[in-house]
């Protein structure tokens, strides 16, 4: 005998197979709406032409997928500026470090022509503009600086921005913490032309040369200084990080040492933080082979 519960009359599996197929019909409808809603959001990314390839990498960041950013000086393969094969359409928005930067760039009239915004009437670090962007006692400034005139640009994102910009200094505390753990009491003589602040961030002891040593040895001068460094550096053991912008004359007197590190030159495409990340790992592995 069949019970009722065993009972399955055509009528009620054609009820069943309709609700079924219209659950998974709204299912797909929802899913459809969510990803054109994502679609839309790309194709409506702000267009932004940037005048400094750091502030580039910045602002790629802070402004996410709401932002499309297209840099106007990129590097080479060796870190030297050069300039990319893009310029802002009429009334483009475009950002700049420092007032009348674009200028050598864009030409004059730059608020005539575009929409610009820079973030500082002077450079925020008086030991050069490269250093700001690698500093992270500034670098949280200039980020909240980049999310103001963000905000300016797309005034609907500023709560998008502010989440990217508070996840931006998080990312940067931790990378600085685990840049000291890696790296711990070992002392560094920094001979990079522009990585040296980060350098110091995360190193438990650096020694860097004064600016006006540095830029002797950049002309052949003061030699018998720099081989007195590189000497306490071989009795103490000292690892010695050079980047792609220090000179010939400071390399030619490291060929053949074991203890150099050399950092990697930035590209414009990079993730600020993984790039950042990258020079810790860089000095770490080389610790590890080399202790």
């Amino acid at each position: 005998m069949i019970t009722p519960a065993e009972e399955r009359s055509p009528v009620i599996e054609k009820k069943q197979t309709a609700e079924a197929f219209l659950t998974l019909s709204k299912t797909l409808v929802l899913s459809l709406v969510i990803l054109s809603s994502l679609c839309a959001g790309r194709i409506e990314a702000l267009d932004i032409w940037v005048t400094d390839p750091w502030l580039a990498m910045l602002t790629r960041f802070i402004g996410g997928v709401q932002v499309t950013v297209h840099p106007i000086i990129t590097w080479d393969e060796r870190g030297q500026p050069v300039k990319a094969r893009t310029s802002p359409p009429a009334r483009g928005v475009v950002f700049s470090v420092m007032k009348g930067e674009g200028v050598p760039l864009l030409g004059k009239g730059l608020e005539e022509k575009y929409s610009t915004f820079y973030l500082f009437e002077r450079s925020p670090c008086s030991s050069g503009l490269d250093e700001s962007f690698l500093d992270p006692a500034t670098l949280p400034f200039i980020g909240l600086r980049t999310l103001q005139i963000l905000s300016i640009s797309e005034p609907g994102d500023f709560e998008y921005f502010q989440r990217r910009l508070a996840e931006f200094q998080a990312r940067l505390d931790s990378t600085v913490i685990v840049g000291k753990n890696m790296i711990g009491d070992k002392t560094i003589l920094d001979l990079c032309w522009k990585y040296g602040r980060w350098l110091q961030a995360i190193s438990g002891e650096t020694v860097r040369p004064p600016a006006d040593v540095k830029d002797k040895w950049s002309r052949s001068q003061a030699l018998d200084v720099l081989e007195t460094a590189l000497g306490e550096a071989g009795r103490h053991g000292w690892v010695i990080v050079i980047d792609p912008w220090t000179p010939a004359t400071v390399r030619e007197r490291l060929e053949g040492s074991k203890r150099v590190v050399e950092l990697s030159p930035p590209r414009s495409e990079d993730d600020i933080i993984l790039f950042l990340y990258d020079h810790c790992l860089k000095i770490w592995d080389h610790l590890r082979r080399n202790p």
